[in-house]
């Protein structure tokens, strides 16, 4: 005995509500999980300091994302040697490439990186927490994320002022894959 076709689409119909129900939940999590353009690098400060602060219970000593759900998370540790170092990054295409330059530092450190992608209202935020905090280079250790990270023509580097305990613009590149300076291990933050 056949089923009446209109009893045949019910499986595809479930299954496109699901997909459909599940679109809604993920791109609720944000303001807008599409960024538009238009966001200025004064409307991503002004949101990273009322959002990822440190004095905020959500997260306990870590920072306040209610509405910024983590999309990727990994810690990178390495020992570098005064004849200088490359730690890279990779999840999928995205890449995020550390170098730090011959004699940037005068002995062997084991230098730690939590990199975390994050969804932000604006779109994709990395936040790079650097350790052992404090650390200073004699020349700065370069980050360079690749065009699947900063998919526009501008990249900001954001630095977490532990003094001020608000967030700067460090650097602003114009460049899909740019260059960006840390001179000391601390709170960092890239955005496009």
């Amino acid at each position: 005995k056949r089923l009446p076709r209109h009893l045949l689409c019910v499986p595809a119909l479930l299954t496109l509500l699901v997909i459909s129900l599940s679109l809604v939940v993920i791109t609720g999590c944000t303001t807008n999980s599409i960024a538009p353009s238009t966001v200025s690098t004064q409307d991503k400060l002004d949101w990273l300091n009322e959002t990822m602060i440190d004095d905020q219970p959500q997260r306990g000593a870590g920072f306040n994302v209610i509405d910024c759900p983590i999309l990727f998370d990994t810690t990178l540790v390495k020992e570098v040697s005064p004849y200088g170092s490359q730690i890279d990054m990779v999840n999928g295409a995205e890449k995020i490439g550390f170098s730090l330059p011959y004699a940037a530092v005068k002995s062997p450190i084991t230098l730690t990186i939590r990199v975390t992608k994050y969804q932000a209202p604006f779109g994709k935020f990395w936040m790079l927490e650097c350790g052992p905090d404090g650390t200073k280079f004699k020349y700065p250790l370069y980050v360079q994320p690749n065009s699947q990270v900063t998919s526009t023509s501008s990249s900001v580097l954001f630095y977490f002022n532990p003094d001020t305990e608000l967030w700067e613009v460090q650097q602003i590149e114009a460049e899909a894959s740019p260059l960006l300076a840390i001179e000391h291990f601390s709170k960092y933050g890239i955005s496009e």
